[in-house]
């Protein structure tokens, strides 16, 4: 059984652009990564619906003797593109629903045949946004683990978290919620005005039920902040040295450059193959713009009436989180 030594964990709040940044780190050739993100390995020993859904949240001390396990977990489920394509970027461009499922599984594919060569120790990638409430629980299971902390501004996050919340796949005559499947049907508790499914998408947070009769956006706004706000406090525990704050919007702007420096703080070569795709930086991960007026489908045909500016403004404590992360 390989080991894994000096992991990199991408931490970033839902919808901040942490799958392009996770994408172009993981076509390094020395880092070994899950084939998408890691709700099967953490949420048997750590699903909300065992503490009566509060939160994602895991401290330290809940780790107890899963360890072993969690470690064993992430080992057999990691892959390398690298070893088995010479174009490892080629599974990571698809954004459409067709793209995606056949991705998906040349992804699985590929990842299969490269397990035959996997060595005695790896340099893992994880990345996952929920594991922003599950710092110290990671910071115990790897004591000499790398943090990328990927921060976005509120207006575009927040926005984009909205968004991410509404969108969904048609297949021929069906529709299919979008970020279900890692989510939980609990949303119908809180009676939004503009929401009416039962999923509750992305990272669940602390006081999620204080919720109860707004709008998506002020949900949105309040993972975004809890998110952040968490994270920044957890960090402040983890040695300075293997910390590493990177802003989405710099990121856009000299993604190889970005990388560059990552990829030096972490100790690892350069990766060509990495800055070639970083280089065309495809979009992954997008949905549809709502516009303020336009109805929901399958939500129940309400308007969608609530910014991301009105509930960022509404949202209590953000403007101290947007002040620890650099933003106005």
């Amino acid at each position: 059984m390989s080991v894994i030594v000096r992991p990199i964990i991408v931490l970033g709040a839902p919808r901040s652009g942490t799958t392009i940044l996770r994408n172009c780190l993981a076509l390094h050739p020395d880092l070994w990564h899950l084939p998408g993100e890691s709700h099967a390995v953490l949420e048997g020993p750590f699903h909300p619906a065992a503490q009566n859904y509060e939160s994602n949240r895991v401290d330290a001390n809940e780790l107890g003797d899963l360890a072993g396990e969690l470690r064993r977990g992430f080992v057999q489920a990691s892959i390398n593109l690298n070893l088995s394509s010479a174009d490892p970027a080629q599974f990571l461009r698809s954004n459409s629903l067709t793209g995606r499922v056949t991705a998906k599984a040349k992804i699985r594919w590929a990842g299969a045949k490269s397990m035959q060569c996997r060595p005695n120790e790896i340099r893992f990638l994880e990345k996952t946004p929920k594991n922003m409430l599950r710092v110290p629980m990671l910071a115990r299971l790897f004591p000499d683990a790398y943090f990328v902390h990927l921060t976005r501004d509120a207006p575009g996050n927040v926005a984009s978290l909205t968004e991410g919340w509404r969108a969904s796949d048609r297949i021929g005559p069906f529709t299919r919620q979008r970020f279900a499947r890692s989510g939980y049907p609990i949303a119908d508790q809180l009676e939004l005005q503009d929401y009416a499914s039962k999923w509750w998408k992305f990272a669940l947070v602390p006081d999620w039920r204080s919720l109860r009769g707004k709008h998506l956006a002020d949900v949105a706004a309040w993972q975004y902040c809890q998110c952040n706000r968490i994270a920044l406090a957890d960090l402040a525990a983890v040695e300075p040295a293997r910390v590493r704050r990177v802003r989405h919007e710099e990121f856009l702007r000299a993604p190889v450059t970005t990388l560059r420096e990552l990829f030096e703080w972490a100790e690892l070569p350069p990766s060509p193959v990495a800055e070639h795709y970083a280089e065309e930086l495809p979009t992954v991960n997008t949905v549809a713009a709502v516009s303020a007026n336009q109805k929901d489908g399958p939500d129940g045909g309400r308007p969608h009436s609530h910014s991301a500016g009105a509930a960022i403004a509404a949202t209590p404590g953000l403007d101290a989180v947007l002040r620890d992360l650099g933003y106005s």
